[in-house]
């Protein structure tokens, strides 16, 4: 594969998890917000924050076969 093509493809894998990344700092910041006080919503976001931390180590690790399988 052409090592620009490499290069691209992971670009857009770690321009991905830089968006995972930044949503989970969003709902982080959410839940420590003093206009959220119910603490079930607080539960509900800091469960999705946790699944986009995960989400951004799935890509990691799909950068890294990617960086040495092309």
């Amino acid at each position: 594969m052409e090592n620009r093509n490499k290069e691209k493809i992971i670009s857009e894998f770690e321009m991905m998890k830089e968006f995972e990344l930044s949503v989970k700092a969003l709902y982080i910041k959410i839940i420590n917000s003093p206009d959220v006080k119910e603490q079930k919503i607080k539960d509900i976001l800091t469960k999705i924050a946790d699944d986009e931390q995960r989400h951004s180590e799935l890509v990691q690790k799909i950068i890294d076969i990617a960086t040495d399988a092309l």
